[in-house]
């Protein structure tokens, strides 16, 4: 769970990631307001005009989901009068992804934001309807994992000019990736 307090978001997104170590004051904290990291967040995409945002995850495994879930834990202090929704939209057909990018845009008809997480595009390409739909997107980095490669084709497969920007995560120490696994099975 603190996984997802450890990030840095960067903007505008000249490169593919920020190699830079994630602020101190990002650390973990138990109260209902979030963490200036996670604020700074959200007052930073706020400056962009979106109702739907499609976070995508650089390389597979990314934490799409934490960067997602961070996203609507910044925002719910200053989003009360909207209702902001998390659609996990990985594992998706093609065809799927089709009929999400309309049930999305319903949503969004009817006054809702909507944040979506997808798959990788480098293993997952039947997500990338999700991105081209999207107001803009977020991009999801794990320092010492993402590979340069990888984050610069996702870019090219959306279009560098449909990000935001990018949030980066430090990588898992083996411990708290045991957890997650377990955690998952369970």
């Amino acid at each position: 769970m603190g996984r997802r307090h450890a990030l840095r978001y960067t903007e505008p997104l000249p490169m593919a990631a920020d190699s830079s170590a994630p602020p101190a004051d990002a650390s973990s904290t138990d109260s209902a307001i979030p963490s200036p990291a996670l604020q700074r967040l959200w007052f930073a995409l706020e400056r962009h005009a979106w109702s739907f945002l499609t976070v995508v995850p650089a390389h597979p495994g990314a934490p799409a989901l934490d960067a997602a879930t961070a996203v609507l834990e910044a925002g719910a202090p200053y989003a009360y009068t909207q209702k902001v929704h998390l659609e996990d939209a990985t594992g998706l057909s093609p065809t799927a992804a089709a009929q999400k990018v309309l049930e999305l845009r319903e949503r969004v008809s009817r006054g809702e934001r909507v944040v979506a997480v997808i798959d990788s595009l480098m293993t997952h390409p039947a997500s990338l309807p999700l991105a081209l739909a999207a107001d803009g997107c977020l991009l999801c980095v794990t320092l010492g994992e993402t590979d340069f490669g990888a984050a610069s084709k996702t870019l090219e497969f959306v279009g560098r000019e449909r990000f935001l920007g990018s949030v980066t995560f430090p990588r898992l120490t083996k411990k708290q990736r045991r957890a997650a696994s377990q955690k998952k099975k369970a």
